[in-house]
Parts: C-alpha cells; structure tokens; sequence
C-alpha cells in the first residue's frame, strides 16, 4: 500500500477524521491528480489550504469543507 493509501484510508476508515499533508509530500508521492482520483473514490473530500506559514496543503476528511467567506 503507497503513502496515498495509507492517508486516505485512515481518513475513510475514522482513524483519522480530519488530517492534512503538505502539498510537496503529494507532488513527491505521485501528484495531486492521482490523489483526487483515488480520495474521490473513496468518498473522501479534499481541500487545498495556505497555512500560517505559507505552506500549502491538502487537507482530507469525511465530511464536506464550507468555504465561509
């Protein structure tokens, strides 16, 4: 099982019902394509975040994101 995998599955399965990961460590493990494909049919929801120092990052969870303002 590949890093995506591991992640998503946590995420999917409860064991993690919100995590994020920074948007390089998805580039260096096969790309944002792939992990929307695979999150996507694992029913899991995707956002992509600045924060506080500027990083961006993927966030994955079991629920929707709203975007508030």
């Amino acid at each position: 099982m590949g890093a995506f995998e591991t992640w998503v599955d946590s995420v999917a399965q409860g064991a993690a019902t919100m995590s994020q990961r920074n948007l390089k460590w998805v580039e260096a493990n096969g790309g944002i394509d792939t992990l929307v494909a695979l999150a996507t049919e694992k029913g899991v929801h995707l956002v992509r975040l600045t924060d506080d120092k500027g990083n961006d990052v993927l966030a994955a969870s079991q629920k929707p994101f709203v975007t508030l303002c």
